[in-house]
């Protein structure tokens, strides 16, 4: 007799546990203080709504009262960058300009100036044509220690023959300048950068009338005068009136310096 009651108190459990799901002070709380929260946070809410908006205009408002202000800086930039390159461009014309009136000029010296051409010729920047002598020198025949042909031999009689009034004088057709040197490299006497090997033909350029006479009086003269007598070098000089000599090598004559870079400052 008390099965057919069983489903009545399950229902009923099941009821009491759905009504009490939820506690007590739950319904409490929800009465009171959330219920103000609730009335008190609708009309906040929207005053930050409001304020954020009017922020959100004012912000769209200035940024289109400064996009002219804006404009006008770009445009003065470009405009000046612009002038700038203008500028630029006009002062590398003028430089061009000015280096073509300095060929000019220099040009038109090398072609009416005598003193200019004498330069030329002293520095070894022009051939040389005219009368002159002719010096062969040789190694010794006989095989001898002393008797090679040294770099200080070759130098020596160079500065022998300026110093009896060569005008121009080249070795093995080398032409002897400002910058040349005459040293001994990698088994040969090197000139300019170049080896030569003997016979030693050294022209000079210069009055071959007193040439010759002034080299065989002065201190080199006289120590080649001994060479060919100590240690049996061959050496002979010959006058002439038409001999030539080459202009010194380009590279030679180049005094390297520091250049500004173009467009660099």
């Amino acid at each position: 007799m008390s099965e057919p009651e069983a489903p009545q108190r399950a229902e009923g459990l099941l009821e009491q546990i759905a009504d009490t799901a939820l506690d007590d002070d739950y319904y409490v709380v929800r009465a009171g203080d959330y219920a103000q929260s609730r009335e008190f946070n609708t009309p906040l809410t929207a005053l930050v709504l409001a304020a954020f908006a009017v922020l959100v205009m004012m912000a769209a408002v200035q940024t289109r009262n400064d996009r002219p202000a804006t404009e006008r800086e770009r445009s003065t930039l470009i405009s000046d960058v612009a002038a700038r390159k203008k500028l630029q461009a006009t002062r590398e014309a003028t430089a061009e300009r000015l280096r073509k009136q300095v060929a000019d000029l220099s040009a038109s010296v090398d072609r009416f100036d005598p003193a200019y051409q004498d330069v030329r010729i002293e520095t070894g920047d022009l051939a040389v044509s005219g009368p002159g002598i002719t010096i062969v020198a040789s190694p010794s025949a006989q095989d001898n220690l002393d008797g090679s042909i040294t770099d200080d031999d070759l130098q020596i009689l160079v500065n022998g023959l300026w110093y009896a009034g060569a005008e121009a004088v080249a070795i093995n057709g080398q032409r002897i300048g400002n910058l040349t040197g005459i040293h001994f490299a990698n088994d040969a006497i090197n000139v300019n950068y170049t080896d030569i090997a003997p016979p030693y033909r050294v022209v000079a350029i210069g009055p071959s009338d007193t040439l010759m006479q002034r080299f065989e009086d002065n201190p080199a003269g006289h120590y080649w005068a001994a060479r060919q007598t100590d240690a049996a070098v061959q050496f002979g000089m010959t006058p002439s009136s038409d001999l030539s000599v080459p202009a010194v090598p380009k590279k030679r004559m180049t005094i390297r310096h520091a250049t500004a870079i173009k467009g660099e400052e």
